[in-house]
């Protein structure tokens, strides 16, 4: 939607003028409100970072949301004049199940005629940011049950560090490259993230960008992004690798947003949500810390 003062062109003189222009009717004032004013805002809008971890796919209609596992294809040592080896090869299929996540708000009618900001487009930015975080628990979720499951199987066991130290990140790089494997994100919590704050700069590669800093990479240490999110539990660091090689999130309907106005009782709403799966298809590629600090 254009506002008033969206010319780039305009002077003082004529802003004075358009300003005189509206304040003569209610109406015209209520249109300067929301240009001039906005709501009392408590927090950022939630950024969902989840899907920098996954490979990311769009299912065309009526695909079904199922993978096949890579083939393993060993080499034998064979005498001379000996038969060769014949190993047949079987992929292992893994089907991904779906979920929904939707948010329904609804606005009185009543209330857009009274508040001084445009409530439905705040409205509409909230059920995004809700939905994203929603997004991001359901997938912290699964890194976590996984990182607990290879405590218990033995592979990339959870490690303890009083606190984020680059010792304690280089460990865990190291458990995740010694399967072939390489590192691509970190995530951990902002109360951990102060940790690496207190790095020296030679060890960081300082990310400037507003919009990396936007979507929550602010730094970048041996060639994987630092990301940090509240959803991660404090005191937990997630060390992840490349998202080809860790998991899939097969998304069957993104991030959808339907009028869902209700006339009898003068409300006009939204319907938003999306229907996707996550899949950690490698355990190998995640490696968890502790921070007992």
């Amino acid at each position: 939607m254009r506002r008033i003062f969206d010319n780039d062109n305009l002077t003082s003189r004529n802003k004075h003028e358009i300003i005189s222009k509206y304040i003569r009717s209610p109406k015209g004032r209520m249109v300067l409100a929301k240009y001039l004013q906005s709501p009392v805002k408590r927090q950022l809008l939630y950024e969902g970072v989840l899907r920098k971890a996954f490979y990311v796919e769009e299912l065309l209609p009526g695909a079904s949301p199922y993978y096949d596992k890579d083939v393993n294809v060993p080499a034998y040592v064979v005498s001379e004049e000996a038969d060769s080896i014949m190993a047949i090869q079987r992929s292992t299929r893994i089907d991904v199940p779906m979920f929904e996540i939707a948010a329904n708000p609804m606005i009185p009618f009543t209330t857009i005629q009274e508040k001084r900001f445009d409530i439905v487009e705040r409205t509409l930015e909230q059920g995004k940011s809700s939905i994203m975080e929603e997004e991001d628990t359901r997938g912290f979720n699964l890194i976590a049950t996984t990182a607990t499951q290879n405590t218990t199987n033995g592979v990339n066991p959870t490690f303890n560090s009083a606190t984020v130290t680059p010792a304690a990140l280089a460990d865990a790089f190291g458990q995740i490259e010694k399967w072939r494997l390489r590192v691509s994100r970190v995530f951990l919590n902002p109360l951990n993230y102060a940790d690496i704050r207190k790095f020296d700069r030679d060890i960081l590669d300082i990310e400037s960008q507003a919009f990396l800093l936007k979507t929550g990479i602010q730094n970048s240490i041996w060639g994987a992004h630092l990301i940090q999110s509240s959803v991660v539990p404090a005191g937990t660091v997630y060390v992840v690798a490349e998202p080809e090689y860790f998991g899939r999130m097969p998304v069957r309907t993104d991030l959808t947003i339907l009028s869902a106005d209700d006339n009898r009782q003068r409300m006009i709403g939204f319907s938003m949500f999306e229907i996707l799966g996550i899949a950690v298809t490698n355990p190998l590629g995640l490696q968890a810390i502790t921070i007992t600090g």
